[in-house]
């Protein structure tokens, strides 16, 4: 009898043991895991994320696999994605996207609205103006509705320094046609009357790590 309650007390200190560390690594998780309710979606601060494992340890189940795709259908490569299908998803693409999913390439998000941005308060949605302001200086970029559709070149201005780029669109879906001079293969500047009078607005964030 005095065998079998020694048993029966070794089996019970083990369950309290194991109960302990499950709450213990509970804890833990909760500590490492945002509250994506109190986020205040500083988007510099994702460049620090150098791997999806790092990411998953902070997001969890808001980061997913996915894929993107190349422009001209020049294929396709795996992405790492932050809040999917949300307007505040995040694409993270590495420079190993096979095997450990890290060294991080650039970021990217776009569409027509976030609650992410930059320290300077470029988010999607920011104007051409806007923009020029806090370029320092007037800048380029490609015609819309065509390959690479609204790319800015920042011409070397303060942007370009910051590893920010991305693309111009028009702010509604139908472009009226005293526009229409913006579409097609050529470059625009963005200090020209036309793109003045359209005032063109931000459609694509793409941020890469410093050096």
């Amino acid at each position: 009898m005095k065998k079998i309650l020694q048993a029966l007390l070794i089996i019970f200190l083990l369950n309290s043991c194991s109960n302990g560390t499950k709450k213990e690594a509970s804890k833990e998780t909760k500590v490492e895991t945002k509250d994506v309710s109190k986020i205040e979606y500083p988007l510099d601060s994702l460049l620090s994320y150098d791997s999806e494992v790092a990411l998953k340890k902070v997001y969890g189940e808001h980061v997913k696999r996915s894929v993107g795709y190349y422009p001209e259908g020049m294929g396709e490569y795996a992405t790492t994605v932050l809040f999917p299908d949300s307007k505040n998803q995040v694409e993270f693409v590495w420079e190993d996207d096979s095997i450990h999913y890290n060294k991080l390439q650039y970021i990217r998000l776009a569409g027509k609205q976030t609650d992410w941005k930059t320290k300077e308060g470029i988010t999607i949605g920011t104007d051409m103006k806007t923009l020029e302001t806090l370029n320092k200086q007037p800048f380029g970029f490609f015609g819309l509705e065509w390959d690479y559709a609204g790319a800015i070149d920042w011409k070397d201005g303060y942007l370009e320094e910051r590893n920010i780029f991305g693309s111009l669109a028009y702010p509604t879906d139908s472009m009226p046609e005293d526009f229409m001079d913006l579409h097609g293969d050529h470059t625009i500047e963005s200090s020209s009357k036309i793109a003045q009078k359209a005032n063109l607005i931000l459609s694509e964030i793409i941020m890469k790590p410093s050096n």
